[in-house]
């Protein structure tokens, strides 16, 4: 969602009681306090779908808000946070995560509300008997729900996922494990959908399988992401994360097979998948019979007629490149593993360049 305002929502922004929009909206958004792994689904509609005299709609968990109930709710919001900066005896923690949530619905990007709830949850599992994975799942409910609903914006928010990254941490901190398994095909791999080439998602997804010291299952793991890179073909996000697991995987050449059988049957000449193949091939992570596959397929697809110019060249430019930094069998591993870029730093270079 824009937050540019068009002229007819601008006009009607003083219309009602903000007060009283804003507090519909968090009671609506409100997460049941009981353990729960359901997330909210959020959409930002256009005025035209609701009834007559109505924003908000909900059906269980799905929930649609109009753009003129969400500019509303966080004018009102926003100066309730700026006052609890200034003296926070004057609202209640539950007071101002409401706040900052309704800001980060409007303005993903918003690093004051993000770190004022970092601070709330920091004061509660500081608490005497705070039960800290009923705190910690709940938070973590509240960003997964912002971070795979139909939200462009918010999919591929570094602010947000930075959020969940240190969220994480937390969990870390305090003697508590994470599923990776099954955060990464819940949380990256719808985000990814919703955003497709969603680097800070897959880039998170690299985060959850190092900190993971291997407690999860590997095998899950990669049939869960073969197969969203297959039914998602042209992200390239996905297949280097996908090769990023095979780069450590004794399984690789039986996924590496898989793909290949999918080229070869669909004729996919799309760059995604001929960036994924040649890095494996250079990096020595596919054997050398698969590697002649590849030359094989690679020729089969040059000389199609029905396969674009520009699909030729990137066809071309794959073996070229493979052929080039295509590494004795002893130092491949090793060359991969340079190839894999390090998690930490990228991601904070494309938080300070605003990707």
């Amino acid at each position: 969602m824009s937050r540019a305002i068009d002229p007819k929502t601008a006009t009607n922004l003083n219309s009602v009681n903000l007060q009283q929009v804003y507090e519909e909206l968090t009671q609506t958004l409100t997460l049941p306090s009981s353990p729960s792994t359901t997330l909210l689904e959020i959409e930002i509609l256009k005025e035209f779908h609701f009834p007559p005299g109505q924003t908000i709609l909900k059906d269980n968990n799905f929930i649609a808000i109009s753009k003129l109930a969400l500019v509303q709710s966080f004018l009102f919001a926003r100066p309730r946070l700026r006052a609890y900066q200034t003296d926070p005896s004057l609202f209640s923690s539950d007071d101002i995560s409401s706040a900052t949530f309704t800001i980060l619905l409007f303005d993903p990007e918003h690093l004051t509300a993000a770190n004022t709830r970092k601070r709330l949850l920091q004061s509660e599992l500081q608490r005497q008997n705070s039960d800290h994975r009923t705190v910690l799942e709940q938070e973590k409910r509240t960003v997964d729900s912002l971070l795979t609903s139909r939200l462009h914006r918010h999919t591929k928010s570094p602010v947000l996922w930075s959020h969940r990254r240190w969220l994480i941490t937390q969990y870390a901190k305090y003697g508590l494990s994470v599923e990776v398994t099954g955060d990464i095909e819940r949380i990256v791999c719808v985000a990814g959908e919703r955003h497709p080439r969603n680097y800070y998602a897959w880039c998170h997804a690299r985060f959850l399988v190092n900190i993971s010291n291997n407690n999860f299952n590997r095998g899950k793991l990669l049939e869960i992401v073969q197969t969203w890179c297959v039914q998602n073909h042209t992200d390239i996000s996905g297949w280097s994360f996908l090769s990023f697991l095979l780069g450590r995987d004794k399984d690789a050449p039986e996924v590496i097979a898989k793909v290949l059988d999918l080229v070869e049957s669909l004729r996919l000449s799309n760059e995604s998948v001929w960036v994924f193949l040649p890095t494996l091939a250079a990096a020595g992570v596919m054997t050398e019979e698969a590697y002649s596959r590849f030359l094989k397929i690679q020729k089969e697809l040059l000389e199609m007629e029905t396969t674009a110019v520009a699909d030729k060249a990137v066809l071309r430019r794959a073996v070229e490149w493979c052929e080039t930094y295509r590494s004795p069998s002893a130092d491949r591993l090793k060359a991969y593993r340079l190839l894999q870029p390090d998690t930490n730093q990228e991601f904070n270079r494309c938080q300070k360049r605003g990707e």
